[in-house]
């Protein structure tokens, strides 16, 4: 329910406020004696466990907290979100991240309509290209197998895969699909990191993955027009189709940046 009360207005608010002023006087260590509360700030589900008792809190801390979560009817919010109701005022939108990850068989309703399915219309057409790198039946212009990629973005469009390649380059069956192969990021518009993503790369065996939700955003278009020019440079213009992808809501842009034709209306 929207409220006209400013968060910051409500008595939960100005109770974890003065707490916060008197628990700052209080060293981590002397927290950490306290068996009890490191028990209860422990928690774990489904393999994961977190641990957040090295915060400079106390189970006081937490029962404030919880206090202004129900101040802010963040349990109605979140029933919201994953109803697909348009919680995001600003620009009158669902917040739908959610359905990113829900499974296959999932409801998530929005303006009438299911969209977990075509979350997964998408999430098959990743899998299917994946597969045909990896597997050698997607092959460069020249007939080489693809073993190197060059991911160009920026913000969360290179974070993401970023923290994804960290997470699992220790996870035993992505090491071994990854035997053979390399991946690199660029972000930065700097000519010596242009350079340095590039230094030692065939290009008859470099794949490049432009990855901006609208396609507008300044140095991803630098950059995957300085990767386009070098792959035309050695290989030729027609072997940009072989060697370029781009994860994209913006089909339009991407049809005028590399010369391709919008097979779909939806994120390929």
């Amino acid at each position: 329910m929207a409220s006209s009360t400013l968060i910051c207005e409500t008595q939960p608010w100005k109770d974890l406020k003065a707490h916060v002023e008197g628990i700052k006087k209080t060293h981590l260590r002397d927290l950490l004696k306290d068996t009890e509360r490191c028990k209860s700030m422990t928690v774990e589900f489904d393999g994961i466990m977190l641990d957040y008792s090295r915060q400079c809190a106390t189970l006081e801390t937490v029962d404030k907290l919880y206090n202004l979560a129900e101040a802010a009817h963040l349990k109605e919010k979140i029933t919201r979100m994953f109803n697909g109701e348009h919680i995001n005022t600003t620009e009158n939108r669902a917040v739908l991240h959610v359905a990113l990850r829900a499974p296959r068989d999932a409801v998530i309703q929005c303006d009438g309509m299911n969209v977990v399915s075509d979350v997964w219309n998408v999430l098959d057409k990743i899998k299917d290209f994946s597969e045909r790198v990896r597997n050698g039946s997607w092959v460069g212009a020249t007939g080489k197998v693809l073993t190197d990629v060059i991911s160009v973005g920026i913000g969360g469009s290179f974070l993401g895969p970023l923290f994804v390649h960290s997470a699992l380059q220790t996870e035993p069956e992505a090491s071994k699909y990854a035997k053979g192969r390399q991946l690199r990021f660029l972000a930065n518009v700097d000519p010596v990191d242009v350079a340095k993503s590039l230094a030692g790369l065939n290009p008859e065996t470099t794949l490049v993955v432009v990855v901006s939700k609208t396609f507008t955003t300044a140095e991803t278009m630098l950059n995957a027009r300085t990767l386009r020019a070098w792959i035309s440079q050695e290989l030729g213009p027609s072997a940009v189709a072989k060697h370029m992808v781009a994860v994209s809501t913006n089909l339009t842009v991407i049809a005028m940046l590399f010369h391709l034709p919008c097979k779909c209306n939806r994120t390929c």
